[in-house]
């Protein structure tokens, strides 16, 4: 990194959730919220081959947006990240950074990266910001998954989002947790719709704060097509032909992946789409899908399916997780046999 951009102490903010907790929601509203004339970055890591969470922002004046797909920040991306980072504060030269890792990434060597060497003198890291559906706390799945409990340890600020959904015992819940860190949180709060107070992005992190996990994401090798053995990468600068359609494989942590880029040559009818993804069992849904009424976001799952209107893109792209086997060839088939040819 040149001089010309050492000694800045940008402020950064790692946003951190497991699947479904709402953190890209929560971004697009701290978007909206962004101060007039200041540049502001958003870096996204999707742990799935096919990026679609930079997609699902909502354009605004004087915001960067860059995202590295195929495996997670602390771990095989983490080279991606660093070479992605240090071009979007060379380029953008924000006022401030938003980082948003992947839903099942550790947040331990990402803390790390941006605490040392060039980045300690470029940015100022604050506190980390943890979204957590209350609902899934008395999953065994999640408790116990050495990611979402780090992603609590290490977090500064501790949100229960979605809390218009939550019954008195998720709420109870909640609160019974935020209460057995040591040291406290500095904030412990909620919200619905991801309206996260600003203010929350000025925070200053505590430095004592430490995982239980430390070396869950250090392994010796993963199975052969696991999306942690590849950091490649599809940005929407890239060309797709309009007949093209790529399923990639992948699985690590616990979870399996489907990636879909498909070109924009295909098109789907938004009903029919919608009951085949319902006809499916899994974790995490979500996509930008060109309809034949026009381009839309999917983004839901465990039977929720929220359906809403997006800006075009330079292809169709979708991304479904599970902890089982998704059986991708045959969402493959049905896919294919429900799009329709422009």
């Amino acid at each position: 990194m040149s001089s010309a951009v050492k000694h800045l102490h940008i402020p950064t903010t790692i946003i951190t959730g497991f699947l479904g907790a709402g953190k890209t929601t929560a971004i697009n509203h701290l978007l909206s919220k962004k101060p007039s004339g200041e540049r502001w970055a958003v870096l996204i890591n999707e742990f799935g081959r096919v990026g679609v969470d930079a997609s699902m922002l909502n354009p605004v004046s004087d915001v960067t947006i860059r995202e590295i797909s195929g495996g997670c920040l602390c771990c095989t991306a983490g080279h991606s990240f660093e070479a992605a980072l240090n071009r979007l504060i060379r380029e953008a030269r924000p006022h401030r950074i938003l980082i948003e890792p992947t839903g099942i990434g550790h947040p331990l060597k990402i803390i790390r990266s941006l605490t040392s060497g060039y980045n300690r003198e470029v940015l100022d890291l604050k506190a980390t910001i943890s979204l957590v559906d209350a609902r899934k706390l008395g999953e065994l799945r999640y408790r116990e998954h050495p990611s979402f409990q780090d992603q609590l340890n290490l977090a500064d600020v501790l949100v229960a989002s979605k809390a218009d959904c939550y019954s008195a015992a998720d709420r109870a819940a909640f609160q019974k947790l935020a209460e057995t860190f040591l040291p406290a949180k500095s904030v412990v709060t909620d919200t619905t719709f991801g309206r996260l107070d600003p203010r929350l992005l000025d925070i200053a992190r505590n430095e004592s704060r430490t995982p239980c996990f430390p070396d869950a994401h250090i392994r010796k090798s993963d199975p052969p097509g696991s999306d942690h053995s590849h950091t490649s990468q599809h940005t929407e600068a890239e060309p797709v032909p309009p007949d093209s359609w790529k399923l990639h494989e992948g699985s690590g942590d616990g979870y399996h992946t489907g990636s879909w880029l498909i070109g924009t040559g295909y098109l789907f009818n938004q009903i029919t789409l919608a009951a085949l993804l319902n006809t499916f069992t899994f974790e995490r849904v979500k996509g930008i899908i060109r309809c034949t009424d026009g381009w839309l976001k999917i983004n839901g799952g465990e039977g929720q399916l929220t359906i809403s209107t997006s800006a075009p893109v330079n292809s169709s792209r979708l991304e479904i997780m599970d902890p089982a086997p998704l059986h991708c060839n045959k969402i493959d088939r049905q896919l294919r046999d429900s799009a329709l040819p422009e």
